[in-house]
């Protein structure tokens, strides 16, 4: 398996999803919009996704 680095948006957007989940999960920060809506186990893992998905797959 040939893995390639994750392109720079797509390590941000991930680094800061699952900084997010664990921030909220920590009473660290709020957002009242995402509270409702999604857990912070949720980001945590889409963020984590997103970087292993973009390791596997070419120009992600």
């Amino acid at each position: 398996m040939n893995l390639s680095a994750p392109q720079v948006i797509t390590w941000v957007v991930g680094v800061i999803l699952g900084l997010m989940g664990i921030l909220i999960h920590l009473d660290v920060m709020s957002v009242p919009a995402l509270e409702d809506l999604i857990r912070p186990f949720w980001l945590v893992s889409a963020g984590f996704d997103i970087l292993a998905i973009s390791n596997v797959v070419r120009r992600l």
